[in-house]
């Protein structure tokens, strides 16, 4: 090493040395001389003169060195911090690409929803056991519906355990049939974070065909055809609104509304999650057996006569015994009522299987379920869907007392619709079959069409 050198370096080692507040003191002195103002009648103009460039160097020079300590004090901190936080962070991540896969799944609603399964193998570095307690999605950016590690079980010191997550989210997270690429974020139960960025998802989805410039077309005239049936089911339902009245004394309406109200509250405790359809006592499974049936054997559809059970609940019984007893126009008004709430915009959407229900009773049945397909299809809250399962529901235990001509009107209501109907046409089928096989009468049921 050069003599040179060996001045530079000691030098270096000196500058080294001064504390941090030093630096800044020194510097703040300099400019102090520079630029203070003549205090008690002495003034520095003169020293300035003589030896301004060497403060000025002075000044500049710590300046640079406080800035220059600064820096270094930060970047020793943030490594610091990096080689503490990687000492804790204890477990160690294989994704196991082979076993992960996305899959882009349409909703009843026309909406879609993303599904992700990653195997990821965890090793545990550390003399005590580490658990995953939470996964989030930090890339894409989805609005996730649930996110879930299974099993929930502890890695074990210095062991390993393979472990899957699932998420689920609103949208599309990519085209479908490509692959995807994602950042999770999983937290131990010491609350260290450890991220897993850019891992590959394939998928098993295929790739959509292309598009024609036929089916273009064709997509397009639907588009028109949707916002011409829009405006004709606004100016529909405006109609209805204004078919039905209130007025001050109309307390039935306001019984109405609390029945509908409290069925709401039962929805949101016994609701479609759970099979269940509010207050009824049947649920969306409505077939013999719930549908399950020894293989081989042709599952049955319909209950027997007698056997089937009639779709009730306390909150009908009442809100049928306030229709009761109404005079004709008041339950002309009531029902007019009713069928304006079998809409997206009404608040009580979410019920409209009990809307119809009680609709049923009063003996419009196919005029409630052309007014939900009209003005309640395509809604978010499943009231549409839940109509579809009460009228499967329906025909399953009563088809015997539904006259044929109102099952007749139903299949010409539902006719193109491209919803889930719960098997409702096929056990319409069922029955219809059933009398012309002479089982029961052709002439059966009391129930009017309208």
């Amino acid at each position: 090493m050069s003599e040179d050198s060996g001045v530079i370096l000691s030098l270096l080692s000196v500058l080294k040395a001064p504390p941090f507040w030093l630096l800044i003191g020194l510097a703040l002195a300099g400019y102090a001389v520079l630029f203070v103002p003549p205090i008690a009648g002495i003034n520095f103009d003169t020293f300035r003169q003589q030896w301004g460039a060497l403060i000025w160097a002075e000044a500049i020079t710590f300046s640079i060195l406080a800035v220059t300590r600064t820096i270094e004090t930060l970047v020793n901190g943030y490594r610091e911090r990096q080689h503490e936080g990687a000492r804790r962070r204890v477990l160690r991540f294989v994704h196991l690409d082979f076993q992960t896969w996305w899959h882009l799944a349409k909703q009843q609603d026309d909406s879609f929803n993303s599904q992700i399964l990653a195997d990821i193998q965890v090793s545990n570095l550390s003399d005590q056991s580490t658990q995953i307690v939470k996964v989030q999605m930090v890339r894409p950016r989805a609005n996730l519906l649930h996110t879930f590690v299974s099993p929930r079980v502890p890695i074990p010191a210095h062991g390993a355990v393979p472990i899957r997550v699932n998420i689920m989210a609103r949208g599309s997270l990519g085209r479908q049939g490509k692959p995807i690429r994602i950042t999770l974020a999983l937290t131990d139960q010491h609350g260290e974070e450890y991220k897993l960025k850019n891992l590959v998802v394939s998928t098993r989805d295929k790739v959509p065909n292309p598009i024609s410039l036929m089916e273009r077309g064709f997509h397009a005239w639907s588009y028109l055809l949707r916002l011409l049936r829009l405006r004709s089911a606004a100016a529909e339902q405006e109609m209805l609104s204004i078919l039905w009245t209130y007025k001050e004394g109309y307390n039935y309406l306001v019984l109405c509304q609390a029945i509908l109200e409290e069925e709401r509250r039962s929805y949101a405790a016994r609701g479609r999650r759970m099979g269940k359809l509010g207050s009824l006592n049947v649920g969306v499974r409505s077939e013999p057996n719930n549908g399950w049936t020894q293989e081989g054997r042709i599952p049955e559809l319909l209950w027997m006569k007698g056997e089937g059970t009639r779709l009730s609940s306390k909150n009908l019984d009442q809100l049928l015994g306030i229709h009761a007893d109404l005079n004709k126009n008041d339950r002309k008004n009531l029902e007019n009522y009713l069928l304006a709430q079998l809409s997206k915009a009404s608040s009580f959407a979410d019920v409209g299987y009990f809307i119809f229900l009680a609709l049923h009773r009063m003996g419009h049945t196919v005029e409630a379920l052309r007014t939900a397909r009209t003005n309640l299809a395509g809604d978010k809250v499943h009231g549409y869907s839940n109509i579809l399962a009460t009228m499967s529901a329906l025909v399953s235990h009563e088809h015997a007392d539904i006259a044929e001509a109102v099952l007749v009107a139903i299949l010409n209501t539902l006719s193109g619709d491209g919803d889930n109907d719960f098997l409702l046409k096929q056990k319409i089928n069922a029955a219809r079959l059933e009398r012309i096989g002479g089982t029961e009468s052709s002439h059966a049921g009391n129930i009017q069409a309208h």
